[in-house]
């Protein structure tokens, strides 16, 4: 859930502030510029882009974000031998700093996206603090 939370932060900032993949998001010609952000943003996607979000979701949950040489340390390494970074190098203390850095950091993500999605439903203003510091954003200005 804390990984998730971190990209569905990340997406909300990003897509708030403009950012799109260029292109068409179906062959109707719906650009992807098209899609507003937040609830907005599910409800403007076509139908079966929104299947294809759920099996594509599905396919990496059972087949690809997971143990399969049975070669994890811990809930969550889904190395697989493959991909190191440097982490074998590091000391266990080092270890399980790091892997108690990242709890912390999807914890304070599931929060985030949380509270976005709370003061997005309740006024449609998901960034209360920009307000709070003179900077209001213009969320979903022009869809």
């Amino acid at each position: 859930h804390g990984r998730v939370s971190m990209l569905a932060v990340l997406g909300h900032v990003t897509t708030t502030a403009g950012v799109r993949l260029g292109g068409d998001i179906d062959l109707h010609g719906t650009s992807f510029s098209d899609i507003p952000s937040g609830f907005a943003g599910l409800a403007a996607v076509p139908s079966f882009g929104l299947v294809q979000m759920f099996f594509t979701v599905g396919f990496l949950e059972l087949f690809v974000m997971k143990d399969v040489t049975g070669e994890a340390e811990f809930v969550g390494d889904f190395r697989n031998g493959y991909i190191d970074f440097g982490w074998d190098t590091l000391s266990e203390e080092d270890q399980i700093r790091k892997r108690g850095i990242e709890l912390n950091n999807g914890r304070a993500a599931q929060m985030g996206i949380l509270g976005l999605m709370v003061h997005e439903g309740l006024d449609n203003n998901p960034y209360v603090i920009n307000d709070l510091f003179g900077l209001p954003v213009e969320f979903n200005a022009g869809f």
